[in-house]
C-alpha cells in the first residue's frame, strides 16, 4: 500500500533536513580547515625582502608604445641600453631601499650570434647593483624571468624544430649550446661581488604557453647547476625554483633534493572568469587545496637548505594589457591592502628571502601616473616598516 500525503512529506521534510544537515557540517568543516590552515595559523616571521629586476619590462611599460606601431618599440641593441637599464636599476633601488635584487641573464640577448657573446647588459646591472651594496640573485639558463620566458637566439631556432609541448633540453643542438653559454656567463660574472646566489634557470618544470608549452627536464637543470658550479670559484650557492598554485605538484621536491636554496613563485591573488564573469580568488584561503609553504619551509631547514620565494605578486596580472591599470583604473586583483595581505602570507611562509614581482610596474605608475603609492608601500616593506607587520 502507498504512503500517505502526510507520510511522504514527513520523509522529504527529513530528506531536506539531512541535506540542509550535511551541507551545513561540510561548510562548517571546510571553514574550519581554511581557517586553521597555516596561512592563517602559523607565526608571521622576519624575512629580508628584495625585488625582481627585468629590463624588457621597463622598457615595454617606461619606453614603448604599441599605438605607433614598429616606430614604437626600443630594440635591445638600440645605443645606450646597457646604461638604461643600470639606471632604471638603480632609480627603483634607490625608491625602495631595496638590498637584494633578482636578475636574469637572457640567451638570446647574451649571445645574439652562436659563439658571441655581448655581456654589456648584464655588466652594467651587476656594476649598478654593486655601487649600492646590494646582493644579486643571477638567473642563468634557457629561461628568464617575463615574456616570452624561453629565451632562445634566433640562430639556434633556425637550427632546432622544437613541436609544441616538447622537453626542449632532450634536443641535443639546443641542450649543447646552451650549457656552452651557461658557462660563458658563468666565467665572465663570477668575479662580480655582486653576485649571492645563482639560480639555475627560471620554473622550468612549468609547461609555459607563452612559449608553446615548452618545458625542461630536471636532468637538465642539474646539469647547468654542475657547469655553474665547475666555474664559479667562489662555490656559490645555487638556486632551482618552481611554480604551482595548487596541492599535489611533487616536483618542488626535485628542487628541495638538488638545490641548496629551494626557491618558489607565490601568488596569492588571481582572477579566474566563470560563466562570463571574472572573480578574484584568494588562493591561499583554500586550505588544504594550496601549499602548505610552511611545512615545506621547515622541510628546507631540515634538510640544512634555505626556503626563499622568488616571486612574491606585486603587480596587476596583467589582464588583458598592465599598462592600463592606472590610479583611476586599478586593478582588482592589486590593492595596497591586498599587496600587505600577500606580504603577511610570505611572512607566514618560513621563507627567509622573499623578492617582490613587479617593481618596474610601481615606477610605471609613478613617472607614468604620477602616483607613488606603490613605490613607497614597497619601500615600508623591504625596510621593514613596522606599518606593514600585523
Amino acid at each position: 500500500m502507498g504512503w500517505s500525503r502526510r507520510t511522504r512529506l514527513i520523509v522529504a521534510a527529513a530528506i531536506v533536513l539531512g541535506a540542509a544537515t550535511s551541507l551545513a557540517m561540510l561548510a562548517t568543516l571546510a571553514l574550519a580547515m581554511v581557517e586553521l590552515g597555516w596561512a592563517n595559523q602559523e607565526p608571521p616571521g622576519n624575512p629580508e625582502f628584495g625585488i625582481n629586476f627585468h629590463c624588457n619590462q621597463a622598457e615595454y611599460l617606461l619606453l614603448e608604445d604599441p599605438a605607433l606601431g614598429e616606430a614604437g618599440y626600443v630594440s635591445d641593441a638600440r645605443p645606450g641600453r646597457a646604461a638604461y637599464c643600470a639606471e632604471t636599476l638603480l632609480r627603483i633601488l634607490d625608491a625602495t631601499g631595496a638590498r637584494h635584487v633578482r636578475l636574469s641573464v637572457e640567451w638570446s640577448q647574451v649571445e645574439p650570434e652562436d659563439g658571441v657573446f655581448d655581456f654589456a647588459t648584464i655588466d652594467a646591472l651587476l656594476a649598478a647593483a654593486e655601487s649600492r651594496q646590494v646582493t644579486v640573485l643571477l638567473s642563468v639558463g634557457v629561461r628568464a624571468q617575463r615574456h616570452p620566458e624561453f629565451y632562445l637566439p634566433g640562430w639556434l631556432l633556425q637550427r632546432v624544430e622544437l613541436p609544441e609541448g616538447a622537453v626542449v633540453s632532450d634536443n641535443p643542438i639546443l641542450r649543447e649550446r646552451a650549457l656552452a653559454m651557461v658557462e660563458a656567463v658563468v666565467r665572465h660574472v663570477a668575479p662580480s661581488n655582486a653576485i649571492e646566489a645563482w639560480l639555475a634557470d627560471n620554473e622550468p618544470y612549468l609547461a609555459t604557453p607563452r612559449a608553446s608549452d615548452w618545458r625542461l627536464s630536471r636532468e637538465f637543470v642539474n646539469a647547468e647547476a654542475a657547469a655553474i658550479r665547475a666555474n664559479d670559484p667562489l662555490a656559490r650557492p645555487i638556486a632551482m625554483n618552481h611554480g604551482e598554485v595548487f596541492s599535489g605538484d611533487r616536483r618542488w621536491r626535485w628542487t628541495l633534493e638538488d638545490a641548496d636554496i629551494v626557491g618558489t613563485s607565490l601568488y596569492p591573488y588571481r582572477d579566474y572568469e566563470l560563466l562570463g564573469h571574472t572573480f578574484i580568488v584568494d588562493i591561499l584561503q583554500l586550505g588544504p587545496v594550496t601549499p602548505n609553504y610552511a611545512a615545506r619551509a621547515r622541510e628546507t631547514r631540515e634538510a640544512g637548505k634555505r626556503f626563499w620565494i622568488t616571486e612574491l605578486k606585486a603587480e596587476p596580472w596583467a589582464n588583458p594589457d598592465i599598462r592600463l591599470y592606472s590610479p583611476s583604473n586599478p586593478a582588482r586583483d592589486l590593492t595596497p591592502a591586498k599587496l600587505l595581505q600577500s606580504v603577511d602570507y610570505a611572512r607566514r611562509s618560513g621563507a627567509s628571502r622573499v623578492y617582490l614581482w613587479g617593481a618596474e610596474w610601481w615606477l610605471m605608475q609613478s613617472d607614468i601616473y604620477g602616483d607613488d603609492t606603490y613605490l613607497r608601500l614597497a619601500r615600508q616593506i623591504i625596510t621593514g616598516d613596522a606599518s606593514v607587520q600585523r
